[in-house]
């Protein structure tokens, strides 16, 4: 899944950054592995829930599964802690600053996508 992952977001676009990786509670029951741009500027993402499930460490970086199960065969996950996690304060995944709303934060890390395009 990491290859094909990796696969995907080269044919999506070289020029983002993407990360591989997993909710440490699954919100489907099917194994999937999520491929996500590091601009997080996206439609999709409209609450703090969701926002913190990309940007907290509920979202489990796909090599880091990878290491657990080849060295213990399994994965294991605090679920209560877990859950703590989508509750976190809203902050931007690039300089932490702390937000009240989504669409306050989501204004903020355009300016910095608009940095990166422009370096």
């Amino acid at each position: 899944m990491q290859k094909k992952g990796e696969e995907i977001a080269d044919k999506a676009n070289r020029e983002l950054k993407f990360r591989f990786g997993y909710h440490a509670i699954p919100s489907m029951s099917h194994l999937h592995m999520h491929v996500i741009s590091q601009d997080l500027d996206s439609p999709c993402l409209k609450t703090k829930k969701h926002w913190n499930s990309f940007t907290t460490d509920y979202f489990i970086d796909s090599k880091k599964i990878i290491h657990q199960l080849e060295k213990t065969g399994k994965i294991e996950v605090n679920e209560q802690e877990t859950k703590e996690f989508l509750k976190a304060d809203l902050r931007c995944h690039v300089c932490r600053k702390e937000f009240t709303t989504i669409p306050a934060l989501k204004s903020h890390i355009v300016l910095h996508n608009l940095t990166k395009s422009a370096g």
